[in-house]
Formats: C-alpha cells, structure tokens, sequence
C-alpha cells in the first residue's frame, strides 16, 4: 500500500485549515505544492466602515 500526502494550509489562526485538491508522493512534493499555493494567493484589501454588520468570509486557493 503506498503512502500519499494531503497538504493542508492556515492563512492565520482565526481561519480553518485548508486542504489543497492533489495528493502527493512524497512529503518534499506537498511542501512544494504548498509554497506554489501561498506564492499565487491573491489578495484584496478593502475599506470597511467603522460600524459594520458582520461578514461571512470565504478563502479559496486555486493550483
């Protein structure tokens, strides 16, 4: 029976944990696949009024 890695990532603490489509053979393989994902992250930074109702968040990372 082989062996395949799941590679999961954490942008901060206050978020869940996310796991990536692909599995992989080895440990050095997920950890690359890693670095690949977080490289390409795209972000937004947005004005948000002091007073504000409260959002629902949603990350997502495409490989």
């Amino acid at each position: 029976m082989k062996t395949l890695y799941a590679v999961w990532i954490r942008i901060d603490e206050t978020l869940p944990w996310i796991e990536l489509k692909e599995t992989y053979q080895t440990k050095n393989e997920g950890r690359k696949a890693a670095k690949a994902a977080l490289n390409n992250v795209e972000v937004r930074i947005v004005a948000m009024p002091e007073k504000r109702k409260q959002i629902k968040a949603l990350a997502t990372i495409r490989q």
